[in-house]
């Protein structure tokens, strides 16, 4: 060796083999981190959905539903809990999921959370989930509902929506109910149809006069 100059470090197997090692804890430690980091943030996303959830439907009744009378079991159902809670004169919010399919994702969401089948009709009460129809008529008859409904708020005098019919949807104002809306280019003085995006995809809008 030249004066000066010092012979380079080498590592050995065994110290190369250990840092490798290493260097695979640490990367699944890493790994481990992040799965937990994510779960605990969807576990806290999902906690404060549920919290505002029940802040909004706080003293309300919430019915999923269906017109579809393709299942004749589950329309009657639904006609029947739609029926009881009328008779009682309470105030409710019906989600047809025949008429807007969001009301159908929504359903099949709150249900997974509480482990429930999403088997129309549901009932969820004060942002809580209730039942569905047997559930519903056992408490009915047994006056068990009435007891629950006290909170509730009631409908003096019952009557259909002039604006819908008591459907709580209309014809998109903008499109007609043809889902496609007609734009003008302003450079070329042609016209074009789009998605119109002021109604769901059944070319329906909510009413106004039944969400006040």
């Amino acid at each position: 060796l030249l004066k000066g100059k010092t012979k380079p470090e080498t590592h050995s197997d065994a110290q190369i083999k250990r840092l490798y090692k290493t260097k695979q804890k640490i990367t699944e430690n890493m790994k481990l981190l992040t799965i937990l980091m994510i779960h605990c943030s969807s576990h806290t996303d999902l906690l404060l959905y549920s919290q505002m959830e029940l802040s909004v439907e706080f003293g309300r009744i919430v019915i999923y539903t269906t017109s579809f009378r393709v299942v004749r079991t589950t329309f009657e159902r639904c006609e029947l809990v739609r029926k009881i809670f009328q008779n009682h004169r309470m105030k409710f919010v019906e989600k047809n999921i025949a008429l807007d399919s969001e009301f159908g994702k929504e359903l099949e969401q709150r249900c997974r959370r509480v482990g429930e089948p999403p088997s129309l009709p549901v009932v969820f009460i004060d942002g809580h989930y209730l039942g569905g129809a047997e559930k519903i008529l056992a408490m009915n008859e047994s006056g068990e509902l009435r007891d629950l409904l006290t909170k509730i708020e009631r409908v003096q005098q019952p009557q259909t929506c002039q604006t819908c019919g008591g459907f709580a949807f209309i014809p998109c104002p903008m499109c007609h109910g043809s889902k496609m809306s007609v734009f003008r280019n302003c450079f070329t003085d042609s016209f074009k149809a789009l998605k119109c995006t002021s109604c769901n995809e059944n070319g329906l809008q909510p009413c106004v006069s039944c969400s006040q």
